[in-house]
């Protein structure tokens, strides 16, 4: 039997090992790709009249949404914990949040999970339910997130003309907001919220425990996770206008591709938070409101520009904590000296 084991071990970590190397060679295919895309094109943009600006005032308020962003997921994500009968404050939850998220790019997918599973366990909050509050929020985000990049669709309207009569096309925003609703008010009916945690018991081969859920309660979490993913995206549009003139009536298109492109980066699993793929998608429908290798460098900086905005996160929640550490000093330096005075 151990025999047995040891060689089903070694033959997991094997598996793994090949998984990442996939990985890395899919990632390294894809950035050859667009770096040739970007080389061979660069020459064309004189012909274009392209033009580059550098507005610092917009790149520094899009990092910012970058950070409330992310807090409107915490939010969401409390919520949820809050709803399966667990308590953290969200400062707590914030600095669980953007310290678990350092692990996103170790290929798999999973550390942050497994990180975050560990920290919230110091404030008494059982694995299962960590897990379960992680199941939930991943399903939520996901499912929005793929209906607003699929709204890509709607804020290229040339795309529209070419598939749909131009009657049909002018209601097919309006239907595309009700599925957005509609979706928002899938997730909070009780007995979605009931079957999503039968199917991850069952997953888990384990008896879970939740409080009856209610719609109200239930409705909280999406609306939070919508909040995070447009902010998400106003802010993507306002780092590209502080890099290049880009109109206001392009936002819809930013706030649905921003959305895409992490959808297709998540799902991809093989590459460290999507790392290439993720690119290649953005490149991609960047391409239909700029010239290629506009769109390709774009692609490009915005993962730089995204890691730039989690590590404020990381040094906000990091700079509360220090300041909180050094409050609780102070006041205990000066009860120390008002003691000895006393004395």
């Amino acid at each position: 039997m151990n025999a047995d084991k040891i060689k089903n071990q070694k033959s997991e970590i094997r598996n793994q090992k090949l998984r990442r190397a996939i990985g890395a060679l899919f990632a390294l295919l894809i950035f050859a790709f667009l770096g040739r895309v970007l080389v061979q094109t660069w020459g064309e943009l004189a012909v274009t009249g392209f033009q580059f600006q550098f507005d610092l005032p917009r790149l520094v308020v899009s990092l910012v949404l970058l950070v409330v962003a992310r807090g409107f997921a915490v939010e969401a994500w409390r919520r949820i914990l809050i709803a399966l009968g667990e308590r953290i404050g969200f400062g707590f939850g914030a600095r669980v949040w953007f310290l678990s998220n350092l692990t996103r790019y170790v290929p798999g997918n999973i550390w942050q999970v497994a990180t975050l599973m560990v920290m919230v366990e110091q404030k008494g909050v059982s694995k299962t339910n960590a897990l379960l509050s992680q199941v939930i929020y991943t399903a939520l985000a996901l499912a929005i997130a793929g209906l607003l990049g699929l709204m890509f669709v709607l804020a290229r309207p040339d795309f529209l003309n070419n598939i749909l009569p131009s009657a049909i096309a002018s209601y097919v925003p309006l239907v595309a907001a009700f599925a957005l609703l509609a979706l928002i008010v899938f997730f909070a009916l009780p007995p979605v919220q009931r079957l999503i945690v039968a199917v991850t018991a069952r997953l888990l081969r384990r008896d879970i425990a939740a409080p009856t859920p209610t719609f109200a309660r239930g409705l909280v979490p999406p609306l939070f996770s919508l909040a995070m993913w447009l902010t998400n995206g106003i802010a993507f549009y306002l780092f590209t206008s502080a890099i290049t003139p880009t109109p206001l009536a392009q936002l819809p298109a930013f706030i649905a591709m921003n959305a895409g492109a992490y959808w297709i980066g998540y799902v991809s699993f093989i590459t460290p938070s999507g790392l290439g793929f993720r690119e290649g998608a953005l490149a991609w429908m960047l391409a239909t409101l700029f010239p290629a290798p506009v769109a390709v460098a774009l692609s490009l900086v915005t993962r730089l520009w995204t890691t730039a905005g989690e590590l404020l996160g990381v040094s906000l929640v990091w700079g509360e904590n220090l300041a909180k550490v050094l409050t609780l000093r102070l006041r205990s330096g000066q009860a120390l000296r008002k003691v000895e005075n006393d004395q």
